[in-house]
């Protein structure tokens, strides 16, 4: 099921242009669609490389160290900005993601 799941989700990270809302940012979505497939099994390869490089080239400091916290809210207001995503998908993301420094 899984595996099911993580193949419908990379179909849709390659025909995502076509079905994006008008106020959707395309990186966003690009991001969570990847990063779910992941969690799901999938492989993430392709242009997902692109989109989660960018989910996690954000980072947020406080007084020189790694702030989970921050960082978490800034990749949460980053994945809201895909409106065509449900908010349980982002908020799976963001639960297994959001904090971490560096990507998988």
């Amino acid at each position: 099921m899984k595996r099911l799941i993580a193949i419908l989700i990379c179909a849709a990270v390659a025909t995502q242009t076509a079905a994006l809302a008008d106020d959707d940012n395309p990186s966003a979505c690009g991001a969570v669609l990847c990063l779910a497939g992941l969690i799901a099994g999938g492989s993430a390869g392709g242009d997902c490389k692109n989109y989660m490089t960018g989910y996690f080239s954000i980072v947020k400091f406080h007084h020189g160290h790694f702030d989970e916290t921050g960082t978490s809210n800034a990749r949460s207001d980053f994945t809201n900005q895909c409106k065509s995503v449900g908010p349980d998908t982002k908020k799976g993301v963001n639960d297994r993601y959001g904090n971490v420094q560096s990507g998988p």
